[in-house]
């Protein structure tokens, strides 16, 4: 997204970072009048003074300029277009359908067990068993597509042993007496290591469920009207600073992807103000100035609550309300 001129831009990344025109002056050695005629595109910055604003704010020299910077503008997808798309049609790009393709071999097996159930009178296992056994193993290893999950792998592991021990494959048998204690120090651990490491040893950076090929499969729709925030993000990397005298309320629903929504551009916030934030299959990260605080109400299906790293100033001027949706995904609020 490339949002307005250089001179918004700039002034944007000094209210993200809570500088002042004469605070980034000095810092870029120029005159607070001079950083002023920036921001209302009086003049612009000579060229060789590019590289170091660009280094003051944290970002490229083409996210500076507006070339191609960490968020884009969201596709206009012709309506012809999209009704084609929507037809069926046959696809081999594995990439942007991993998680259909994983359903449909979940339900080929339970269909498979079924069937051998039925014409194998000595398979004498119960349907039910068959269900329970194959939705653990399917949900274990969604939970590993795309980062390691030390309790998404017990999960996986638990319920092919569970299938396979009615079948009478494994010749051991395991008590519950040891497996309950066994799996609730597993999910602890694995909470602990979400906590504290944030499953960064073992994602990539990009990876593979961030990587979507087909760029038509992209979404990015951005509103900010009268205070009221609407965004919508699926497959791929995005960031979306949210500009606006007063955030009265607002919601973000984003999937399949690394996403971050910048609230610096917030100047205030209402005496009330809701956000609703949803995330599924991916990451979603909001930046929230120092100078509001964030009350959380988190609701995480097979995901921790969301992480919370750095803490709002002692007064805060406002306070955002967020109730936060998190399925097979992970949620971040950061102080900045």
């Amino acid at each position: 997204m490339n949002y307005g001129t250089l001179g918004d831009r700039i002034k944007f990344h000094r209210k993200r970072l809570g500088m002042t025109q004469e605070q980034l002056a000095v810092r870029m050695g120029v005159s607070a009048q001079a950083v002023s005629k920036w921001e209302n595109n009086l003049s612009c910055p000579d060229i060789s003074v590019l590289p170091d604003l660009a280094q003051v704010f944290g970002i490229s020299v083409d996210e500076l300029l507006g070339k191609g910077g960490a968020a884009r503008e969201a596709e206009i997808v012709d309506a012809e277009e999209e009704k084609e798309e929507s037809g069926y049609t046959w696809s081999w790009k594995y990439e942007s359908k991993k998680g259909g393709i994983l359903f449909a071999i979940y339900i080929l097996i339970v269909g498979v067990l079924l069937l051998l159930r039925t014409i194998v009178p000595a398979m004498d296992i119960s349907v039910w068993t068959i269900l329970w056994t194959t939705a653990l193993i399917f949900i274990g290893v969604s939970g590993l597509i795309g980062r390691f999950s030390l309790f998404c792998l017990v999960m996986a592991l638990g319920g092919l042993y569970f299938l396979l021990s009615e079948y009478g494959v494994l010749p051991f048998n395991l008590k519950w007496s040891y497996l309950i204690p066994a799996v609730l120090i597993v999910w602890g651990v694995s909470l602990l290591i979400d906590v504290f490491c944030g499953n960064k040893p073992w994602r990539a950076k990009k990876n593979a469920l961030n990587k979507i090929k087909s760029e038509k499969k992209h979404r990015c729709e951005y509103s900010c009207e009268d205070g009221v925030l609407n965004c919508t993000l699926s497959f791929g990397e995005d960031r979306v600073p949210v500009m606006t005298p007063m955030l009265k309320e607002g919601s973000i629903e984003s999937s399949f992807g690394d996403f971050t929504v910048d609230f610096s551009g917030c100047e205030a916030v209402a005496s009330y103000c809701e956000l609703k934030a949803e995330n599924s299959f991916g990451s979603l990260r909001l930046l929230v100035p120092e100078r509001f605080a964030v009350e959380v109400q988190s609701e995480a299906s097979f995901a921790s609550a969301p992480s919370i790293k750095g803490s709002p100033c002692a007064q805060p001027q406002g306070t955002i309300h967020l109730k936060s949706e998190v399925s097979f995904g992970s949620m971040e609020i950061r102080y900045v």
